[in-house]
């Protein structure tokens, strides 16, 4: 994080003295774990309200290893997560539609043959959309986004309203 967000440390500003601001963080809203839950690279979904009770999947694993996508997003903030997923979910909108063309025997050998990585794809979307779709409900029921930006006020105007 300190190479990606390097003026964020940078403290050797001259203007005025040294600010220190700690923050409760348990409400960070682009953080599962401190919304959902996270424990040994899994998240128990059994609670999850989005899911229906015949779903026979009680837990998923996020893991950077073997995830791509949460991966690339696993330190972003909650927008660009909402925007990522919606790219996801277009991309394999578009696999299914290509998928949902099958007129000769090639095109049926083809889809046998992407099949099991068509199947991990939609696997990922729904987990991923799951996921997200709890934490924008916990992040509007617990009125984070409010959280965050009086946390950005007092750490950009040094706790000084204006």
């Amino acid at each position: 994080m300190y190479q990606h967000e390097s003026g964020l440390f940078d403290f050797r500003r001259t203007e005025s003295s040294p600010l220190l601001l700690v923050i409760d963080k348990r409400d960070d809203p682009a953080m599962v774990h401190e919304l959902i839950g996270l424990e040994d690279n899994k998240v128990d979904v059994r609670a999850i309200g989005s899911l229906s009770k015949d779903q026979q999947v009680q837990e998923v694993v996020l893991s950077s290893e073997q995830d791509a996508f949460f991966k690339a997003n696993m330190y972003e903030n909650f927008g660009d997560i909402g925007m990522n997923i919606k790219r996801l979910v277009d991309d394999f909108q578009q696999v299914a539609k290509s998928n949902k063309n099958i007129q000769r025997v090639v095109d049926m050998a083809r889809f046998v043959d992407s099949y099991p990585e068509y199947k991990k794809m939609q696997g990922n979307v729904s987990k991923h959309v799951t996921l997200v779709t709890e934490m924008s409900k916990l992040v509007e029921a617990r009125k984070l986004m409010l959280v965050s930006q009086t946390e950005q006020d007092l750490a950009c105007n040094g706790g000084s309203w204006n």
